[in-house]
């Protein structure tokens, strides 16, 4: 038995027949996005989208509040409130200075207005999600040459165009997706694969290969009588799907290995790899050297966080030492720039830092519902599919090895609307399962014999 899916929305309708409130809200997420990369600096640096989120919020709540009201929303909000909580119990009985306790509070504040206005704003609606993520995408190109991010001189594709860029071409990706062009979809990943492979980003290509292994049709569900993917929504599936992730993973690092020891990549980024891929951590961790620190410091305060961007120059001397002891190169820049603020390279541990343990619990749910999400969009394989699973393989990544950073806040709410998205056309597809079999019991014909005399 196989299945048409798609994910849920509303009927999609000609420019011309779309309401004055419907084009209102595409012009709202256009700006949105527009405007989520440049910042303004507000006791702490705040981007300007989040700014005019906060005169739309209550129009958006008045008009459609129902919409923040739905499966999954809840578990989100309470956790999310026990993560806000944990922080001001850390802050307060750690005596957490001002400015760094209302930096930490307003920035969980802002995380959750971000993803109550686009749970409003987005839900269900295919075309504004597109809107808004090709406004993102252009938006973090212009906010390159007019406000530049600390790094980009010294690396401009990582730390400039490369978000931009790839964003740009993944949409372009799923819509060949989305007509069944599926060389010209993988063609574009491979091109930003290279791409990100000879600049020695790392991360993107094990994002985008994870993603490509998921979503394109590289096995073939059958051929002729022959089943050879297991059924949808079985664990098999489930177990098929993660071998082709952890293979995918697997050849990324082959990948950059290759890279290094053909001298593809430049002098420097080859060195960077040798050191790394020769410590006793291996490659992953000699990249983030800093969830070690982390882990020192959650372990000393498991319970308590430590407070709002809480500084201790004990585990920045530790940082310092693991660094010199493995012979990893340490940015003296990036240590000053530090002020001694704990290092945690990652949400999770991050926020376990500063929060204690309820922060940790509200980033280990999250995980675990974009793993959830990761497997309904290689299940159900909707027309965004590559960039939904683009999107979120990365966020799984950044939620165990990138920090929470301010212009990342409004990007992983769209991904929190995503999953619930795709959660509910799950279940919409498990109500349509399970209907045509009630209706196969039904209409199933007797099996008894008929009497008939001689």
């Amino acid at each position: 038995m196989t299945f048409k899916t798609k994910t849920q929305t509303r009927p999609a309708l000609p420019f011309r027949r779309l309401r004055a409130a419907s084009i209102a809200a595409d012009c709202v997420a256009l700006g949105i996005g527009l405007s989520c990369s440049f910042i303004v600096r507000i006791v702490g640096d705040v981007p300007v989208g989040e700014i005019l989120l906060l005169p739309i919020l209550p129009i958006l709540l008045i008009l459609h509040g129902r919409r923040v009201v739905r499966p999954g929303m809840t578990n989100i909000a309470v956790l999310m409130g026990l993560w806000l909580i944990g922080q001001v119990l850390s802050d307060v009985l750690r005596g957490t200075q001002q400015n760094d306790w209302m930096r930490g509070d307003a920035r969980i504040i802002f995380f959750a207005i971000d993803i109550v206005c686009l749970m409003v704003l987005l839900t269900g609606n295919e075309r504004r999600k597109t809107i808004f993520i090709a406004a993102y995408a252009i938006g973090s190109l212009l906010a390159v040459r007019f406000q530049p991010m600390l790094g980009v001189e010294s690396d401009p594709w990582k730390f400039g165009y490369s978000m931009g860029t790839i964003m740009i071409a993944v949409l372009i990706s799923s819509f060949f997706y989305r007509y069944r062009l599926y060389v010209a979809a993988a063609i574009l990943l491979v091109a930003m694969m290279g791409v990100n492979l000879y600049e020695n980003y790392r991360s993107p290509v094990l994002d985008l290969l994870v993603a490509a292994a998921l979503v394109l049709p590289i096995v073939p569900e059958r051929i002729g009588r022959l089943r050879l993917l297991p059924r949808v929504g079985t664990a098999g599936r489930v177990a098929v799907l993660a071998a082709l992730a952890l293979s995918a993973g697997a050849m990324a690092l082959g990948l950059v290995r290759l890279a290094t020891s053909t001298g593809i990549i430049g002098q420097e980024a080859q060195e960077k790899n040798q050191q790394q891929s020769q410590l006793k951590a291996g490659i992953l961790l000699g990249g983030r050297p800093e969830i070690l620190v982390s882990s020192r410091a959650v372990i000393d305060s498991p319970i308590l966080g430590h407070g709002s961007y809480a500084k201790d120059l004990k585990y920045t001397e530790m940082l310092s030492d693991i660094q010199v002891e493995n012979g990893i190169q340490t940015d003296l820049e990036d240590q000053e720039d530090s002020k001694g603020m704990i290092p945690a390279h990652s949400h999770l541990m991050s926020t376990w830092v500063q929060a204690g343990i309820l922060g940790a619990i509200f980033w280990a749910y999250i995980l675990w519902i974009v793993f959830k999400g990761i497997m309904r969009v290689a299940t159900l394989r909707p027309p965004n599919a590559p960039l939904y699973a683009w999107m979120l393989v990365g966020f799984s990544w950044d939620i165990l090895f990138s920090p929470f950073g301010n212009t990342a806040r409004m990007q992983e709410a769209l991904m929190l609307v995503i999953i619930l998205d795709l959660e509910d056309s799950w279940q919409a597809v498990l109500k349509v399962a399970q209907q045509m079999i009630r209706n196969r019991v039904v209409r199933r014909p007797s099996t008894r014999v008929a009497f008939q005399p001689r």
